[in-house]
């Protein structure tokens, strides 16, 4: 846990950007259909100052907007499932044989010859192998780049959802629709990069342990 606050916490300067950067589009649609993209290049770049009244309140937006969804709908939002969402459900029957940094006859045997099956155990078995590589560099660096896409996506969900229902009381419905579809956008393209570096988290783990000499069944009950 002290780990995770430690990634979000570096995370949270892109995350304020970003934030800032959706606000920016928001308000520049106020204005629509004259100079919507020009206006919100120019808000971002005035609002994205030290000093600015914005930077003041920026470290409550970061904290409310990336927590206000729990990480088990994040989860979802992200990877598109309901149920089982998190690419750990997945690490040994589809992430894992499809990595060739992975040697599958090592891992099976460090197992114990049988690879849990079913959405609940793969993911039980994978999150124990994380915590004995939780401090590997290459298990680190794609953590953080999972949650800060997650993250990202999850506002940029918000801001999808919300975001058009303002501007309905304040503009036309075109101008409601074509920022929604904006935000949608940009939703879908950090949910897909999101995923990517997920499904790299999970088998960065898979590959330290595959080829880990010393790693044995003893580090499953660790």
């Amino acid at each position: 846990m002290a780990k995770d606050r430690y990634l979000k916490k570096e995370n949270s300067v892109v995350i304020g950007i970003f934030i800032i950067w959706c606000i920016a589009i928001y308000i520049a649609f106020l204005s629509y259909p004259t100079g919507v993209f020009e206006k919100a290049l120019a808000i971002f770049k005035e609002q994205n100052v030290k000093n600015s009244a914005a930077a003041m309140f920026l470290p409550i937006l970061v904290v409310v907007l990336a927590g206000f969804i729990s990480p088990e709908n994040k989860a979802r939002l992200v990877f598109w499932r309901y149920k089982y969402a998190l690419p750990g459900h997945r690490a040994f029957s589809k992430l894992a044989p499809n990595d060739p940094r992975i040697d599958m006859q090592a891992l099976t045997e460090k197992m114990g010859d049988s690879l849990p099956h079913s959405p609940k155990q793969q993911n039980s078995k994978w999150y124990s192998l994380y915590k004995n590589y939780a401090g590997s560099i290459t298990v680190v660096q794609s953590q953080k780049h999972f949650l800060l896409a997650r993250d990202l996506s999850s506002i940029s969900f918000l801001f999808a959802a919300f975001g058009p229902l303002g501007l309905l009381f304040t503009q036309s419905f075109n101008g409601a629709l074509i920022y929604g579809f904006v935000m949608v956008i940009h939703y879908i393209i950090l949910a897909i990069v999101a995923q990517n570096h997920g499904k790299r988290f999970v088998c960065n783990v898979l590959a330290e342990f595959s080829n880990d000499q010393k790693a044995g069944k003893s580090t499953l009950k660790t």
